[in-house]
């Protein structure tokens, strides 16, 4: 179904019954590979609106909700980055796509370079933005584990001590942005994301042949300028582009600097 002109709201099935929901814009008949969008945890597709409308006049963009995720399948499953680049899989085939970019953001990263080490033949480029090989949350979450009763008040006191480590101070509006996608997960679905592991990642790293653009924000203190760095230092085919003045939404906060970058390094691919 169209949603605004130009734009286009699916869904695709892969397994377990689930439904991903898909928002496409831009040209399916662009000569370039499709983008597709991978958010991060506990975000969802409209992350993407402001990067999507900026590369819709000649790129073919298609922003994902990941299953618990958005307007995807909620089911109370384990769930991993494994899982879900399993799920991408399956949606790329779905498409009959050849090869596509895939630009994933924190979580989404670490699907894309999971997904491109699984399926190189699948995998065109790679554009990680606020990726880290390796990840630890750098704050604590409330000590008190939450219940169905108290969940609402969890949510705001966890927001409230992430904002400093995710978002720049000149961009609140992001900061609000995403904090309220945050506090409308259902209970189940964040405990399960909340248990998920971030994978290791350096030797898959290391061995990627897919050519890759490392996007970081410059105040980014959830995964830093020195994370992304070690990306570029260990790929064999990455470059690394810092965005001034913006942390780890960095895509939101200045979508008009990654869009420059994005759009060149789709253009450079073979």
């Amino acid at each position: 179904m169209l949603d605004q002109e130009g734009t286009l709201a699916d869904y695709v099935n892969v397994r377990d019954d689930v439904q991903l929901f898909c928002r496409h814009a831009g040209p399916r008949t662009a000569a370039r590979p499709p983008v597709i969008m991978l958010h991060g945890n506990r975000d969802n597709h409209s992350h993407y609106a402001d990067l999507q409308e900026l590369l819709s006049p000649d790129h073919h963009t298609v922003a994902v909700d990941f299953r618990g995720h958005g307007l995807s399948s909620t089911l109370d499953v384990p769930l991993s980055a494994t899982l879900f680049a399993a799920d991408i899989e399956q949606l790329i085939l779905h498409y009959g796509w050849g090869k596509v970019v895939l630009a994933g953001h924190s979580l989404g990263s670490a699907v894309a370079i999971t997904l491109a080490g699984r399926r190189p033949d699948l995998v065109g480029g790679l554009v990680l933005m606020g990726s880290a090989a390796s990840f630890s949350l750098p704050f604590r979450r409330p000590e008190r584990p939450p219940t169905k009763e108290t969940w609402a008040e969890y949510v705001r006191e966890a927001n409230t001590r992430a904002v400093p480590f995710f978002f720049h101070d000149k961009h609140p509006d992001v900061a609000r942005r995403v904090s309220a996608a945050w506090s409308v997960i259902p209970f189940e679905v964040h405990q399960n994301l909340v248990r998920m592991r971030h994978p290791d990642l350096e030797e898959t790293i290391r061995g990627l042949t897919v050519p890759a653009l490392v996007v970081a924000g410059e105040h980014d203190r959830c995964t830093t300028v020195g994370q992304a760095e070690w990306i570029q230092r260990h790929h064999r085919d990455a470059r690394l582009s810092v965005i001034p003045e913006t942390a780890h939404f960095m895509y939101m906060e200045h979508p008009g600097a990654v869009a420059a970058e994005v759009r060149a390094f789709v253009r450079g691919l073979a």
